[in-house]
């Protein structure tokens, strides 16, 4: 190194730094964060025609999708974290994201609002109507602790590159989300009721909620390598959800039925590669630039979830959608004893695609302060959120049970399998499915982070 060049900061890349403890002159790290992101998400909500069509098709077929409403979300969220050294390369990552204020809304997709038919069940009774609008909801969804080691570390040893492993989890504690309209819907009994109970309308409103209710192991791995003033790096990380057995969660009440065939949320795995570049340096008063450019892909899996349309399915008084189905078949006959299924309003989703690409740029005033910012920009692969499967073929050892799961031949009543509660005709068959198209969303974020 020429003695007219910088000397450059030994600190691994942001996305695989680690504090860390114990270190010659330096026997405990701590990082406290606050920061702030915006996200704004938008949608074309479109529903399959099965309508007869002269010279397209015919009334089995299903020609097109019909636009239904745009839809549009903004959340804003407060980010607090800490990351505490435990040892050399070895730290405990605290995050608790607090939603300041999440508002969702449908409106009129190119003249859709004029053809409220689209949104009719069979018997004609209207799902939802739009121009929709969803409570503006707030708190805590869910906390999360977890380990972050350093495998390789090249600024121990510069003949490796930096390897990081992860877990995390998270932990639901808000109340649970329940399905609500901002409006009002009219219940049986002519009153207004904006957060309907599905197995008692007529009761008393519940709360909107703001959490998932969900258990979730995160897991990663990312490397990175630095080669004078750029870092480039690549990793991948894996999301598990597993649904809290809470009293208040409409997740638990609708995910123990045997005839169901998903009954599980999205499994997601994304694959991220990128490139930090460190434009200036000046080591002796720890200060940097950093820019972060990345490009992501993710698999989300079929799976049930809260869709776009989660509220206004949800607080539907269409009777295909409020009567309840029943739990389980028996002598050919809904089991009395059974639980029975009221549809809540989450919904089986089909599997899909997204791809991201984000800058962020890192300005480290000090040894003790730095901050970032960054924007975002990802899009969702279209995909159907109403797919639920009338029947679960892993069960036809029962006929009495298996109801309209079955064929008749020469001798007798087969079952193929028994009756899944979590389907609707109404939205679940093809021709009457919804979907969301064209999905893009927008994140921006500050951060300031304060390291002892």
């Amino acid at each position: 190194m020429a003695a007219s060049e910088p000397r450059l900061l030994s600190e691994t890349a942001e996305i695989t730094s680690v504090v860390d403890a114990f270190d010659e002159g330096d026997p405990f790290d701590l990082n406290l964060t606050l920061g702030f992101q915006q996200t704004f998400k938008s949608a074309s909500i479109r529903r399959e025609s099965d309508l007869f069509q002269p010279g397209l098709s015919t009334g089995g077929f299903t020609p097109h999708s019909e636009n239904v409403a745009s839809f549009s979300e903004k959340t804003s969220t407060l980010m607090v974290g800490a990351d505490i050294g435990i040892y050399k390369d070895l730290a405990v990552i605290i995050r608790v994201p607090v939603i300041l204020s999440d508002s969702q809304s449908m409106g009129d997709l190119n003249g859709s609002s004029a053809n409220p038919q689209r949104l009719q069940d069979p018997t004609g009774a209207q799902l939802f109507s739009v121009p929709f609008k969803s409570p503006t909801r707030s708190g805590i969804d869910w906390f999360s602790t977890g380990l972050s080691y350093a495998i390789f570390n090249q600024q121990r040893d510069r003949t490796k590159p930096t390897w990081v492993i992860g877990v995390e989890g998270r932990f639901g504690v808000g109340s649970p989300l329940h399905a609500c309209n901002a409006g009002g819907v009219t219940v049986s009994d002519g009153t207004t009721r904006y957060c309907p109970n599905p197995s008692n309308p007529t009761g008393p409103d519940r709360s909107p909620g703001i959490s998932r209710a969900m258990n979730t192991i995160v897991g990663d791995t990312v490397f990175s390598r630095r080669f004078g003033y750029i870092e480039p790096y690549a990793g991948f990380w894996v999301q598990a959800d597993f649904p809290q057995g809470r009293s208040d969660s409409d997740y638990a009440a609708t995910d123990t039925f045997s005839g169901e065939l998903i009954n599980h949320p999205p499994v997601v795995g994304t694959f991220a590669m990128g490139m930090e570049v460190i434009p200036w340096e000046k080591r002796e008063d720890f200060q940097r630039v950093v820019a972060d450019f990345r490009l992501s892909g993710t698999y989300h899996s079929d799976g049930r979830d809260y869709s776009e349309l989660f509220d206004a399915l949800g607080s539907s008084q269409a009777p295909s959608l409020r009567n309840p189905n029943p739990g389980r078949y028996a002598n050919n006959a809904p089991d009395p004893t059974a639980q029975k299924d009221y549809f809540v309003g989450i919904t089986d989703e089909l599997s899909y695609g997204s791809i991201a690409a984000r800058f962020q740029t890192t300005v480290q005033a000090g040894q003790y302060i730095k901050f970032n910012a960054g924007i975002g920009f990802t899009y969702n692969q279209s995909h159907i959120i109403t797919s639920a499967f009338s029947c679960n073929p892993n069960y036809t050892s029962d006929v009495g049970a298996s109801a309209n799961c079955s064929t008749t031949g020469a001798g007798g009543r087969t079952a193929t399998g028994i009756p899944n509660p979590n389907e609707r005709d109404a939205i679940d068959l093809p021709g009457r499915r919804f979907s969301v198209d064209d999905t893009t969303i927008v994140d921006l974020w500050v951060n300031g982070v304060v390291m002892f």
